[in-house]
């Protein structure tokens, strides 16, 4: 039995996690912000970065250009409706969005919001190891000789072991970006 499908979705919870994370405010400009919201352009719902450039003006704003320069008010509105807290305005070709220095309320309001995101990632990870336990428990019965069932099972949790401490790792090191000023 081969894992290294089960390596890929390990890794696979693991890049989600890191996108998820940084769509987090933490203070500073990033264009992955805004990479969640969506757009109504052409009749149907797009991805920002699908329909407009981003690009950090300074530590504390972003430059958003619409491709098109007849949706500049639909990505206006996305961006003012989100609830990222952040005050977008029309400036000629583009949109400059400023971010708002962070309070102490809205750092633990984010840091909440962090760790539900980690512990989805947690849970990823543990159907992950279910699903391949399972199939284990199912080679064995199927005639697997019951020494490499166990040795896989070993390899499994290891490598559950180390995707549980590279997402704690990504945990502690977002928690710091988003408590320090």
């Amino acid at each position: 039995m081969d894992l290294t499908e089960f390596e890929i979705e390990l890794m696979d919870c693991i890049e989600h996690l890191k996108e998820d994370l940084s769509q987090i405010r933490t203070g500073r400009a990033t264009p992955e912000i805004l990479f969640g919201l969506r757009v109504d352009a052409y009749d149907t719902m797009n991805p920002i970065k699908n329909v407009a450039s981003i690009n950090v003006s300074d530590a504390k704003s972003l430059l958003v250009q619409p491709w098109d320069k007849s949706i500049i008010q639909n990505v206006y509105k996305a961006i003012l409706s989100s609830d990222l807290g952040v005050s977008p305005s029309v400036e000629g070709d583009y949109i400059r969005v400023h971010l708002p220095d962070l309070t102490e309320e809205r750092r633990k309001d984010f840091v909440k919001v962090m760790k539900d995101r980690v512990e989805s990632a947690r849970v990823s990870v543990r159907s992950v190891r279910q699903k391949y336990m399972k199939d284990i428990d199912e080679a064995v019965k199927g005639g697997l000789p019951e020494d490499d069932g166990k040795r896989l099972r070993e390899e499994i949790e290891k490598k559950v072991k180390t995707a549980n401490e590279d997402i704690e790792a990504l945990r502690k090191e977002k928690e710091n970006d988003l408590m320090s000023i």
